[in-house]
């Protein structure tokens, strides 16, 4: 008969148990999956990427089939925006689709699309108000039955109370500079997926391609996603002419 083990033997094990997980996450191929069943709802999600890699698309995208399956709302959450950006983005949505910039406007039982998220979730305000408060709105968004997308280059912007709330992480091809700069937390993902999407031979299969870190059963998932009806180019070009109100807005944080 064996021995009992001590408690400081139970402990190693363990630990040994853990880093074998999350090393099999790593290193085994991402399963495949469609990109509905792939998320969770309610939920907190984050997408990743580089400009011009289809990161509100696949938001857009995302709204579109929980419309769909469960006839949601989608509300389009854009902190700063020129009127006449705003009222052109307006008129290219569908009528289940409204934008607002207050987070007090965040209806329940809807998908919430936080655009250019940096503005005003950034780390370097994590101690601001702005932040306590969408802390808050995190915490209930089980509660109120709400999928929150946060959409961002990549997660260093991001205030650590969003990208500890997480539940799904989404990548777009990512650059090598992501991969260098990350969080350290989340540097072998991001190292993943970047060799996922080296692989991916063409650039109208990478825009289409996705890989989904699933964190509540801690694996990858690779999906595919088509555009959205009413996603044009004009549409596109109009969301990256937000980039420059957002240069400027982020000037103003990081003073």
């Amino acid at each position: 008969m064996n021995p009992p083990l001590s408690w400081s033997e139970k402990l190693k094990r363990y630990r040994k148990s853990q880093s074998e997980d999350y090393a099999r996450a790593i290193l085994q191929p991402p399963v495949k999956s469609s990109l509905f069943g792939a998320m969770r709802f309610p939920g907190v999600v984050i997408i990743m990427g580089d400009i011009r890699s289809g990161k509100t698309a696949l938001a857009h995208e995302i709204a579109r089939l929980y419309h769909e399956h469960r006839g949601l709302s989608a509300i389009l959450h854009i902190p700063t925006a020129p009127d006449n950006i705003r009222r052109k983005i307006k008129k290219g949505l569908p009528k289940w689709m409204t934008i607002v910039s207050d987070r007090k406007l965040w209806t329940k039982e809807s998908i919430v699309i936080y655009d250019e998220a940096a503005q005003s979730a950034h780390s370097r305000r994590s101690q601001s108000g702005d932040a306590v408060e969408l802390d808050d709105l995190l915490a209930i968004s089980g509660q109120r039955q709400q999928l929150v997308l946060f959409i961002s280059h990549h997660s260093r912007k991001l205030d650590v109370n969003v990208c500890t709330a997480v539940h799904r992480i989404i990548w777009k091809r990512p650059t090598y500079a992501h991969r260098l700069w990350e969080r350290e937390e989340m540097s072998d993902f991001t190292n993943k997926a970047f060799d996922f999407f080296k692989d991916i031979k063409g650039v109208v299969a990478q825009k289409k391609a996705s890989l989904v870190l699933d964190l509540d059963n801690f694996r990858f998932l690779q999906t595919v996603n088509q555009l959205p009806p009413w996603w044009t180019d004009d549409l596109s070009c109009l969301f990256q002419d937000l980039e420059q109100s957002k240069k400027e807005v982020m000037q103003d944080y990081v003073r």
